[in-house]
């Protein structure tokens, strides 16, 4: 099945750098045709990945865009992001990739996120760890908040959770954190899986855009956990914090002695 999925994300990523010169040009001189012309790019990648899974495997259910959070209990899931960081997408902004994620009885198995622009695949099979381009992907080992960089999710649909936000904000500039935005929800997961990130924010959580980082950080040796504390479960958890056992340890300290949650 890991090898399905590969096939599936690079034949989804090709059809993405195929578009992704040409749909600037098109948006900038039909601009009332910019949703249209995003959202076919989506379909059609989204078409070609979901046709090489049904050829493999013709009786497994996919979850896309259209279904959310609907999954099967007694069958195999895939779930597809064929676009995340739609954003930087549109504005030529190179950071952006897709996501497969396969669930078997509620528990994500395995996992892929390929950068197509960058080549980078991120993989993952639940018990054997993750791999970058073939490589074991390791978390970082920072134990200090001080010069650590951390992605966050600035997205927040509630007023509590702006609150909130402006508050852990104030703590991590407190600590001289370093503190990035990228556009990719997905991305910034797997680069935490790699070393490249030491810790991960999010308030405001889609289902499909965790799954597959979820795993990959699990396998890599961090832990995701809600921003309270408590036990992340992807249906229902609605923030998410993730690092290194000790580097999340501190900044949930931190955070509840500031009242940040």
């Amino acid at each position: 099945m890991l090898n399905i999925a590969v096939r599936a994300a690079r034949k989804g990523g090709s059809i993405i750098i195929q578009n992704y010169d040409t749909q600037k040009h098109l948006i900038e001189n039909k601009s009332h045709y910019k949703e249209n012309i995003i959202n076919k790019i989506i379909h059609i990648t989204q078409k070609a990945i979901i046709d090489v899974i049904h050829k493999a495997y013709p009786n497994h259910f996919i979850c896309t865009t259209k279904y959310h959070n609907i999954f099967k209990e007694n069958s195999i899931t895939w779930i597809i992001n064929p676009l995340d960081g739609l954003n930087n997408f549109e504005k030529q902004f190179p950071h952006f990739c897709l996501s497969i994620s396969i669930v078997i009885k509620n528990r994500t198995a395995i996992s892929v996120i390929y950068d197509p622009l960058k080549n980078e695949l991120f993989t993952a099979i639940k018990g054997q760890g993750a791999q970058l381009n073939g490589y074991r992907m390791r978390c970082t080992n920072v134990h200090s908040l001080e010069n650590s960089t951390i992605g966050i999710n600035f997205i927040m649909k509630k007023q509590y959770e702006i609150r909130n936000y402006f508050k852990t904000i104030k703590l991590l500039f407190s600590k001289k954190i370093h503190v990035i935005s990228s556009g990719s929800a997905v991305l910034d997961l797997a680069y935490l899986a790699a070393g490249r990130l030491d810790g991960v924010l999010n308030f405001s959580l889609e289902p499909r855009n965790v799954l597959s980082g979820e795993l990959q950080i699990r396998e890599s040796g961090g832990i995701v956990s809600e921003l309270t504390g408590g036990c992340f479960n992807y249906l229902n958890s609605t923030s998410l914090v993730t690092g290194n056992p000790k580097f999340l340890r501190i900044v949930l300290s931190e955070m509840r002695n500031t009242g940040s949650i």
